[in-house]
């Protein structure tokens, strides 16, 4: 109830959020010799380029913004901000405006802001950018990049700047630093995920963006703990997705995926790398049926791997074969098991990623079943890090590897916390787009997986909040199919029963 107890504190004083007092509040938090037009030529950019590289010379101009004598453009900035996607602007926060601020002084931004943005509105569904005051008054973690982003289009869309001539006055270095007693009581996140130093992911030197091609949705979840949602595409030929560079890259990467990094590395010591895609095929063969579910041969659990991996730069700990086989006792329900490195306050903290795949003709259905996947892993969850603990400590890595990874899962004092459980979901679904040339299927493709993110979005919110699943973080992955059913079984097929018996 952090936001309750700030918002009581200047009761005498409303301080309307307009951009003015944004760039002031980020002013007090800036770097020395940081100055005015700098900093709101800065903050425009991230919406325009071309209009923030003027400011950052017209003193004029930007005095007028800063005392509510002007408004924001509305050619250069409103009308921009309406159309411009969160995440540019994100990007454009972590390049231009986080590097002037004072790292030790970004939690006082962020708590100044947040009591402004509470006095701003006073419905619990009113938002500022894309958080609800609920939401706003309940926030103890900020994503620097992500909350600035949704506090500028909020100042530039929904404000006149001119509003707030009468309280910007109030918004001094006094008020931002009168939020110094409430610092520790919330967590700066790193915008940027970084990849595990001490263990590197598996698939190294891979064609994975040449494969896929992410699309740049601009949606976000709204949940508790910091999360993403990303969307991928294949190849278009013919007015359909093609598989072609899929299949080469599943029997490049099918070695990674089976095998642990001891055996791997046994491959390499014993210069038979060229022969491990081809053993690997023969384990899974020997393990199951193509796309049989719980043996480690479905196509979603493959690329839930990879893009654990090459999206999320999450280390592999335990695929779905490992899992399904030297794991088997522990009859776990994950599909993987991937282990996350992040920055919070400037401390390391580690999440271990759960995972659940699902491909189905219909989306919904693909969340609902990975959500059973879900609920069933968080039931067992207690098994499921034993399977982990049990699994890896063993016989999975070397010896220095092992004292590490002993020193992140097993209980310490030396350990400064545990590392939070965290989801990894990869959903495959149909399409069903049908145009008569590349170019307008491309056109439509892509719309319809923007119009279809955007519906799953508050799905999925709600599935989490239903199975008292919210206290997570979230890593979903999407790929549309021309026909989910349908293609993920031949696939599997060709890749399983094509030229093993040869190699």
């Amino acid at each position: 109830m952090l936001g309750m107890k700030i918002d009581s504190r200047k009761e005498g004083v409303l301080v309307v959020l307009c951009f003015a007092a944004l760039v002031k509040v980020l002013k007090f938090c800036t770097k020395p010799k940081v100055t005015n037009k700098v900093l709101c030529g800065a903050v425009i950019k991230t919406i325009d380029d071309y209009y923030g590289d003027l400011l950052e010379v017209d003193d004029s101009k930007v005095s007028r913004l800063l005392s509510c004598t002007d408004n924001l453009s509305p050619a250069d900035v409103v009308e921009p901000a309406r159309s411009v996607k969160p995440a540019h602007v994100a990007a454009g926060m972590n390049k231009y405006v986080l590097p002037l601020l004072a790292p030790e002084r970004l939690p006082l931004a962020m708590l100044a802001l947040q009591d402004m943005a509470l006095k701003s509105i006073s419905e619990d569904e009113s938002k500022i950018g894309r958080i609800s005051r609920s939401d706003l008054m309940l926030m103890i973690s900020f994503n620097p990049a992500e909350f600035l982003t949704d506090v500028l289009l909020y100042t530039a869309i929904e404000v006149e700047n001119k509003i707030g001539s009468d309280t910007i006055g109030e918004v001094t270095r006094e008020y931002v630093d009168s939020f110094e007693a409430y610092r520790d009581r919330i967590r700066i996140e790193s915008t940027v995920i970084v990849e595990a130093e001490e263990l590197e992911c598996t698939l190294k030197d891979s064609d994975f963006d040449a494969v896929f091609r992410e699309v740049d949705h601009g949606e976000a979840l709204g949940l508790k703990n910091k999360s993403g949602i990303s969307l991928y595409y294949l190849d278009i030929s013919a007015s359909a997705f093609d598989y072609m560079a899929l299949n080469e890259y599943l029997f490049d990467s099918v070695g990674m995926y089976v095998y642990s990094r001891t055996q791997i590395q046994d491959f390499y010591d014993k210069k038979k790398v060229r022969s491990m895609g081809a053993k690997a095929l023969r384990l899974m063969k020997a393990n199951g049926r193509p796309d049989e579910k719980g043996t480690g041969n479905e196509l979603g659990e493959m690329l839930l791997f990879a893009f654990m991996e090459e999206g999320l730069h999450a280390p592999k700990l335990l695929s779905k074969v490992e899992i399904s086989t030297s794991a088997s006792r522990f009859n776990s329900k994950s599909d993987c098991v991937h282990l996350l490195k992040r920055k919070v306050n400037g401390e390391t903290n580690f999440q271990l990623v759960f995972g659940a795949s699902s491909i189905s003709g219909e989306i919904r259905d693909g969340i609902d079943a990975a959500f059973d996947v879900l609920a069933a892993i968080k039931t067992g969850k207690v098994t499921e890090r034993q399977m982990v603990d049990s699994t890896l400590l063993n016989h999975t890595y070397d010896d220095e590897t092992t004292a590490w990874l002993r020193q992140i899962l097993v209980p310490s004092k030396a350990r400064h916390a545990a590392p939070d459980m965290a989801f990894g979901v990869f959903i495959g679904y149909s399409l069903n787009v049908t145009a008569d040339d590349n170019d307008t299927f491309r056109r439509e493709a892509v719309k319809k997986m923007e119009a279809d993110i955007k519906a799953a979005i508050p799905y999925i919110e709600q599935k989490a909040a239903e199975l008292n699943l919210g206290m997570h973080s979230y890593y979903f992955y999407f790929l549309p199919f021309n026909d989910a059913e349908k293609d993920k079984k031949q696939i599997m097929d060709e890749l399983l029963l094509g030229g093993v018996e040869d190699a």
